[in-house]
C-alpha cells in the first residue's frame, strides 16, 4: 500500500481557498499519495487529483465531509436525509459503486452493500487531516470499483515534536452537539495520534416535511482513530492504525417516501499493520488490514448485513535511470451476510508502474495491474498517464485508462443475484491544462468515460446490461486572491451522463456551479461565503427534480493564537431543495463552536 505522508509545500489546487501572502516565497511543490503506486509530486503527475487540507476543512465549518468535498469540480452528491442518512458521492457522474474510499489505507467499502460503496453519511470532518480525490478510472492502481475514482482520506497524524492537544464543541440547530478530542505525540523514534469525536442531533425529517411529514430523525454516533508508527532503525519502520465507529440513525423510506418507525445500526471496524523496509537496491513494503461493516436497516428488503474484508500486500520500488519503478502483488478476500444469505470471493492481484522523466518538462507514467477472482476469472487493466510543464507556471496533464467492476457479492449470492455475472468494463480519457496565475491558479479538464456490461436490476434479478452508458464533460476551477485580504474560489461542472438507452443518469447535475469567498474582516474576525447552484437532474423513471441554490456562510474570531470561536450558517436563504426525490434537507440552520489547540 501506498504510504501517508506530509505535504511538504502547497501548490493550490480544485478549489480550495487561498491563503494570500505578500511576502515572497519559496513554496515547494505538493507530493501527493493516491495518484500513483509510489508518492509523486504534483505537477509529475498526468491524473488529475484535488487535494483539501485539515485547515480547509475547518475554515469552511462543514459538518459531513461529503458536504465539503460536493464543492469540488466534478464531484456531487446526494442524500435520503440529514446526519447518518445514508449519502451518495459521485465523481463525473459515476455513483459510489465506482468509487472506493480508502482511509489510512484501508479500503472501508461495505462488502455487503447490495452495490459494494461507501455510506458517507456519518462520517464527520472531525479528526480528518487531509483528503486527496484522484478522478479518472484508476483500476490500474486500485483494482475493481475504481472506474469514476478514488477518494484517498489521512486521518490526523502527529507532525510536530512533543505531546500537542486539540479539542472542539459545537452547538446548534436541530439540538445538535457535536464534541471532539484529539491528542498526538512525537519523539525522535515514535509517534502517536489519537482522535475521539461524538455527535448527536434529534434532526429533520428524512422524508421531505413539505410532503407533511413531521417526524424527526435523529442521528447519535461515536468514532475514534488511532494510529503510531515506530522508526525501529534506520530502514526499518513499523506502524499500525485503528478505525471504529458506531452510530445509530432513525430511518424514513418506503415507495413514496415517508414517515416510518425504525433505527439503522451501524458499525464499522477496521485496523491496518504495515513495515516498511529501505533496501539498498529495492524499498519494500509489507501490509495487512481486515474491516467489517454491521449494519442493521429496518426499512429495507433485507434488515441484516455483514460485510468483511481482508487484504495483504506487497510492494516494491527502485529507480534505474530516470525510471522509477513500483511493483507488487496483493490478496483480497471479501465476505458478506445478508439475513439468511452469505457469500465470499477472493482476488489475486499483480501490478506495476514505471514512471519516465523523458526530460525537465515532461513525465510518463505506465501502469499495469492483473486481477484474477474467484469466480470469474481475470481482469487486466493499464493507465497511460503524461504530465507536461510547458512553462514553470503551466502543466498540462492527459490520460487514458481502462477499468472494471467486479459484481459485488449481493449482485452473485444475494436474494436476487445470479452467479454467472460477469464484470462492467470500462475506458476513460481526459486532457486538462492548469496555470498559476496572479498568486492562485486555474484549471480546467475535459473527459470521457464509457462503461460496457452495466450490472441492472430486471426481471426480478440482477443481470448484465448489454450497450454502453456514456459521462463527458468539462471541470473548470479557480482560486485567486482579489485582495491582500480576500480570496475568490470558484468551479463550474458540466456533465452529460447517460445509460445504454441514452436516458439521463440519476440525480447528475447537468451544470454544477460554485462560487466563493473567503476574507479577513479585520481584527482577529475572517469569514467565508459559498453559493451552489445545481441544474438539469433527473431521478428515478427519468423524472426532472427541480433546481436549487444553496448559499453557506461562516465567521471566525480568533480568540488567542491556539483558539478559536466560529458561527456557521447552514442554507442561508432558506431554500427548499431535494438531493435526492421524496426526501428532505435541512432548513436554514445556526451553528456556534469552539476550536483550541495546546
Amino acid at each position: 500500500m501506498k504510504k501517508n505522508i506530509a505535504t511538504v509545500g502547497i501548490l493550490l489546487s480544485g478549489v480550495a481557498p487561498l491563503h494570500a501572502q505578500t511576502d515572497e516565497v519559496f513554496v515547494l511543490d505538493e507530493i501527493v499519495v493516491s495518484a500513483s503506486l509510489e508518492e509523486t509530486e504534483r505537477s509529475r503527475t498526468g491524473a488529475t487529483v484535488t487535494v483539501v487540507t485539515q485547515e480547509e476543512l475547518q475554515e469552511s465549518g462543514e459538518t459531513r465531509v461529503i458536504e465539503y468535498l460536493d464543492r469540488l469540480p466534478g464531484v456531487s452528491a446526494s442524500g435520503n436525509g440529514g446526519v447518518g442518512s445514508r449519502a451518495t458521492l459521485r465523481l463525473r457522474g459515476l455513483p459510489g459503486r465506482y468509487v472506493p474510499v480508502y482511509i489510512d489505507g484501508i479500503d472501508v467499502t461495505d462488502p455487503s452493500s447490495t452495490q459494494t460503496a461507501f455510506n458517507w453519511g456519518d462520517l464527520t470532518t472531525s479528526g480528518i487531516s487531509r483528503i486527496e480525490v484522484l478522478t479518472g478510472s484508476q483500476s490500474a492502481l486500485y483494482g475493481s470499483e475504481a472506474i469514476g475514482g478514488v477518494i484517498n482520506i489521512t486521518t490526523t497524524r502527529a507532525t510536530e515534536e512533543g505531546i500537542h492537544y486539540s479539542a472542539g464543541i459545537e452547538a446548534g440547530s436541530y439540538d445538535t452537539v457535536r464534541a471532539e478530542l484529539g491528542v498526538t505525540s512525537k519523539g525522535e523514534r515514535a509517534e502517536l495520534a489519537f482522535n475521539l469525536s461524538h455527535i448527536n442531533t434529534n434532526g429533520f425529517s428524512a422524508a421531505d416535511e413539505n410532503a407533511g411529514n413531521t417526524e424527526a430523525d435523529g442521528h447519535e454516533s461515536t468514532a475514534l482513530t488511532f494510529s503510531g508508527a515506530y522508526q525501529a532503525t534506520d530502514t526499518l519502520k513499523l506502524g499500525f492504525t485503528l478505525l471504529y465507529q458506531d452510530s445509530e440513525t432513525e430511518q424514513d423510506g418506503g415507495f413514496p417516501v415517508a414517515d416510518t418507525a425504525g433505527q439503522a445500526f451501524v458499525t464499522r471496524k477496521a485496523g491496518r499493520v504495515y513495515a516498511e523496509i529501505d533496501g539498498d537496491v529495492v524499498n519494500h513494503s509489507f501490509s495487512l488490514s481486515h474491516s467489517r461493516t454491521d449494519r442493521f436497516f429496518p426499512v429495507g428488503f433485507s434488515q441484516n448485513f455483514q460485510g468483511d474484508r481482508t487484504e495483504a500486500t506487497y510492494q516494491g520500488s527502485t529507480t534505474f535511470n530516470d525510471v522509477k519503478l513500483a511493483f507488487g502483488t496483493s490478496y483480497t478476500k471479501e465476505e458478506f451476510s445478508v439475513d439468511a444469505v452469505s457469500g465470499s470471493y477472493d482476488i489475486a492481484s499483480l501490478f506495476g508502474e514505471a514512471q519516465y522523466a523523458v526530460n525537465d518538462a515532461v513525465d510518463i507514467s505506465l501502469s499495469l495491474r492483473h486481477d484474477e477472482h474467484s469466480e470469474y476469472g481475470s481482469n487486466t487493466t493499464g493507465r497511460l498517464a503524461l504530465a507536461w510543464r510547458a512553462t514553470p507556471d503551466t502543466v498540462v496533464r492527459a490520460s487514458a485508462a481502462t477499468g472494471f467492476r467486479a459484481p459485488s457479492l449481493y449482485e452473485l449470492f444475494g436474494p436476487f443475484g445470479d452467479p454467472t455475472l460477469q464484470p462492467e468494463t470500462s475506458l476513460s480519457f481526459e486532457l486538462g491544462v492548469e496555470q498559476k496565475i496572479a498568486g492562485g491558479s486555474v484549471r480546467a479538464t475535459v473527459f470521457h468515460t464509457e462503461i460496457d456490461d452495466l450490472i441492472g436490476f430486471a426481471g426480478g434479478t440482477y443481470a448484465q446490461v448489454p450497450g454502453t452508458s456514456v459521462t463527458r464533460g468539462i471541470e473548470l476551477a479557480a482560486a485567486l486572491p482579489i485582495s491582500d485580504r480576500a480570496d475568490f474560489f470558484g468551479s463550474y461542472t458540466y456533465t452529460n451522463a447517460e445509460d445504454q438507452a441514452g436516458n439521463q443518469l440519476v440525480r447528475v447535475p447537468e451544470h454544477d456551479l460554485v462560487l466563493g469567498l473567503e476574507a479577513e474582516l479585520g481584527g482577529n474576525w475572517s469569514g467565508q461565503v459559498s453559493f451552489n447552484h445545481v441544474a438539469g437532474r433527473a431521478d428515478d423513471g427519468g423524472m426532472a427534480m427541480g433546481d436549487y441554490s444553496l448559499v453557506n456562510a461562516s465567521v471566525t474570531y480568533d480568540i488567542s493564537d491556539n483558539a478559536e470561536a466560529y458561527l456557521r450558517i447552514e442554507n442561508l436563504l432558506d431554500e427548499e431543495y431535494q438531493t435526492s426525490a421524496g426526501y428532505g434537507t435541512s432548513d436554514r440552520a445556526f451553528y456556534v463552536g469552539l476550536r483550541a489547540r495546546f
